[in-house]
């Protein structure tokens, strides 16, 4: 009996060793994840010949994840913002709102500071000015490079910053003094977050 007792006992415990070494390589082997959401301002200035050319304040928030594997990772936002067209001629702004999509590479030089560059992909919800519906004077969707960097706080905050760079002509109006105008956009996000997962 009492050889029955050692084995059994023996057994547990050599299971449990190699349980504790099987969770340790799968920590080493997968992924690092983390979950999180920001928020944050939205600055974005639309270039184009009649138009401000003005960074004009906006709002921005939603949801990130991080895939990482020591330096290197992937980072994969869903935010929804608000911005606005502002002209030289007319008082009312055409005030937007979108949902950018950044698919970034994601790279840490050091402990606590993350750099990321990628396309960001974008899509109008809304435009209006004043209360009338203007959405079919502006593209429904704008492509653009981004570039930033995020630091990691403690109690699961982070600090980041943004540059977006648009490549698409947002310019769709058929009024004659616009028509041949090219209207772009450039931006800074400025954005806290909290980490949920990890």
């Amino acid at each position: 009996m009492k050889s029955v007792i050692i084995a059994t006992t023996m057994m547990a415990l050599l299971g449990g060793t190699a349980a504790h070494a099987q969770l340790g390589v799968a920590k080493k082997v997968m992924p690092k994840v983390t979950l999180g959401a920001k928020l944050g301002a939205n600055l974005q200035q639309v270039n184009g010949t009649s138009l401000d050319n003005a960074y004009a304040a906006g709002i921005l928030g939603g949801l990130f994840v991080d895939v990482s594997k020591k330096k290197m990772g992937v980072r994969v936002e869903g935010l929804v913002k608000s911005a606005k067209i502002e002209f030289t001629t007319i008082a009312d702004p055409i005030k937007t709102v979108g949902v950018d999509i950044p698919v970034l590479f994601q790279y840490a030089p050091i402990k606590r500071l993350k750099l990321h560059l990628g396309p960001q992909f974008t899509t109008i919800l809304s435009a209006k000015q004043k209360d009338t519906d203007v959405k079919n004077l502006i593209a429904s969707s704008d492509i653009a490079v981004a570039a930033g960097a995020e630091v990691n706080l403690p109690v699961k905050l982070t600090v980041g910053v943004r540059y977006i760079k648009g490549f698409v002509d947002l310019n769709k109006s058929n009024i004659a003094s616009y028509a041949n105008e090219k209207w772009t956009t450039s931006g800074v996000q400025v954005s806290v977050g909290y980490r949920f997962l990890n």
